[in-house]
């Protein structure tokens, strides 16, 4: 009898522990957090629905993996052979990451102009563009390889942010989507 009554027991707990585990998926419950004034100022808001059609939004891409895994050999097997020193290996991969990214970043301005989109702004270090377009156009620049990630317009200044305080000179590259120098697109 006592097993019985321990499979009844066991039965309704889990039955209580999936409907909660179901209402939470749902989205039926309200973290406390999420009501607090200081939780709602920090959210970043929604961008305005309106007569334009467009958005802006963040674009954040990453080096190829393949060619960074290659340059992560060659290098480790440069400082393995002796032929450099540890800070020269450093060195050199970072520079190689970095010309990796703006392959990236090349690359991904090249899908934002086919995909009727347009390219702001940059923050090269991190891989960060700023993009305005169509939204379900920006959404489809996804199934490029090298774009890892669609962002909320707040994260550009973030990043530009954090590549001016990390080198104090590292901001947006201030090209347009022609690849000009020193003009950006909001001085047309």
């Amino acid at each position: 009898m006592d097993t019985e009554h321990d499979l009844d027991a066991d039965r309704r707990r889990f039955l209580a522990l999936t409907t909660t585990g179901a209402a939470g998926l749902a989205g039926c419950s309200e973290l406390r957090s999420e009501r607090t004034p200081e939780a709602q100022d920090s959210a970043p808001e929604p961008t305005p629905q309106g007569a334009d059609p467009t958005r802006t939004v963040s674009i954040i891409v990453q080096p190829d993996p393949g060619a960074l895994r290659e340059a992560q050999l060659e290098v480790k097997t440069a400082l393995d052979e002796g032929e450099i020193g540890r800070e020269e290996a450093r060195s050199r991969l970072a520079e190689r990451e970095q010309e990796l990214l703006a392959e990236a970043v090349e690359a991904a301005s090249s899908a934002i102009d086919s995909a009727d989109a347009e390219h702001l702004d940059t923050v090269e270090p991190n891989g960060t563009l700023l993009v305005e377009g169509d939204p379900l156009a920006l959404i489809d620049l996804l199934e490029e390889p090298l774009l890892s990630a669609v962002a909320h317009r707040d994260r550009f200044e973030q990043a530009r942010q954090r590549a001016t305080a990390g080198s104090g000179d590292a901001v947006g590259n201030g090209t347009d989507t022609d690849g000009s120098a020193g003009e950006t697109n909001s001085a047309k």
